[in-house]
């Protein structure tokens, strides 16, 4: 029988998973071990009736013997009945017994290992994306326009300084803003013109990227912070990579400003644990898809009340990636990030969080007792 004509003959809305044919399995152990049980009380009166059919034909005498030998071989089919279900009982309810055991570990198994992957896909496709802003700030630190603006200190060369971050950002629409800040964390220029004037002249000095940016040995180091808000920016979450701006272009030169690039989180966390998924609409009603900082802290989920929110994961030792079922029965699936190229990823981690059907949902979807 072909699969199309199988899939046809199940219960409306009931999925082929292994949750499901566990049901089933169990459900049938159910009924034998019952027919076992029946079947052994029958097997049970009948021996009981055959006694007592001994005992009416030996109260008969001689009229009785031959009834006696219809009873003694009614007590013969008894035995052999009971036999029978001994057998069956060892052999067939075992059997039925060890299937429900396995398919309990394709529960988990199956489902756990499903997620999990999805849960490394999500994670490794945002860090390879962040690798490559690493490349970005270290590259555009060099750009002339930068360190002239930042070793002259003339008006014009700011003005063409913004000039030249505004075509960056006006093509890079990953990131929300670039910001130059002299050697002391005072902002010399910015590239989006909606926060220009905000800006213009501000102190960075109270910021982490900037501290951390100033620390920098040569332009080939570089510092991601945190996921966090930017005031700067009407609080809107972003991710900065920054590097120290140095004199010349040179990677060993003397370090003359910092310049911070804003990776837009906000929009682009949003559309990795809300899109990228791509969950069909019912799995999606009930799965909650995250991203979690080295912290595990809630960096990014398709429910937005958990933001920023420590999340409880449960790690086997210090197991990269698994499943496990928590109190309330939903699976919780996890991977830690691989890095990519010379980008460790921050120990990131990718999680779904799915809320599974019960057993009694389950169970009167197909029918089953």
């Amino acid at each position: 029988m072909s699969k199309v004509n199988l899939t046809s003959k199940l219960p409306k809305g009931v999925a082929v998973t292994p949750r499901s044919l566990r049901l089933v399995t169990e459900d049938i152990g159910t009924d034998v071990g019952r027919f076992s049980t029946d079947n052994a009380h029958i097997v049970r009166q009948i021996r009981l009736l055959a006694i007592n059919a001994l005992i009416e034909a030996a109260r008969a005498g001689e009229t009785g013997k031959g009834f006696a030998v219809v009873a003694n071989e009614v007590q013969r089919l008894a035995q052999n009945a009971a036999d029978i279900a001994v057998r069956f009982q060892a052999d067939v309810v075992q059997r039925i017994d060890i299937g429900h055991q396995m398919t309990e570990v394709l529960v988990e198994d199956m489902e756990g290992a499903r997620l999990t992957d999805l849960a490394q896909t999500l994670i490794q496709f945002i860090v390879r994306n962040l690798f490559e802003r690493t490349a970005d700030v270290r590259w555009w630190a060099t750009d002339p326009a930068l360190w002239q603006a930042l070793e002259t200190k003339e008006v014009a060369a700011a003005t063409y300084a913004a000039e030249r971050l505004g075509v960056i950002n006006r093509f890079y629409t990953v990131y929300l803003d670039l910001v130059l800040t002299d050697a002391a964390g005072r902002v010399v220029t910015s590239a989006n013109p909606r926060f220009h004037r905000a800006l213009s002249g501000r102190s960075m000095a109270g910021e982490d990227w900037f501290r951390m940016a100033s620390q920098c040995l040569s332009g080939d180091d570089y510092i991601v912070d945190s996921v966090r808000q930017s005031a700067a920016h009407g609080d809107r979450d972003v991710l900065v990579y920054a590097t120290g701006v140095r004199e010349g272009g040179r990677s060993d030169g003397t370090l003359v400003g910092t310049l911070g690039v804003y990776f837009d989180w906000q929009e682009q966390g949003r559309a990795i644990v809300e899109k990228e998924a791509n969950l069909a609409p019912a799995v999606a009603e009930r799965t909650e898809v995250m991203l979690l900082d080295g912290n595990l802290r809630v960096i990014a989920s398709s429910n937005p009340a958990r933001r920023f929110t420590h999340f409880p994961l449960q790690r086997t030792g210090d197991a990269a990636r698994g499943s496990y079922y928590d109190q309330a029965g939903a699976i919780i699936a996890y991977a830690r990030t691989l890095g990519y190229e010379d980008y460790d990823g921050l120990g990131w981690y990718g999680v779904i969080l799915q809320q599974t059907d019960s057993d009694e949902i389950l169970r009167q979807r197909m029918g089953l007792k």
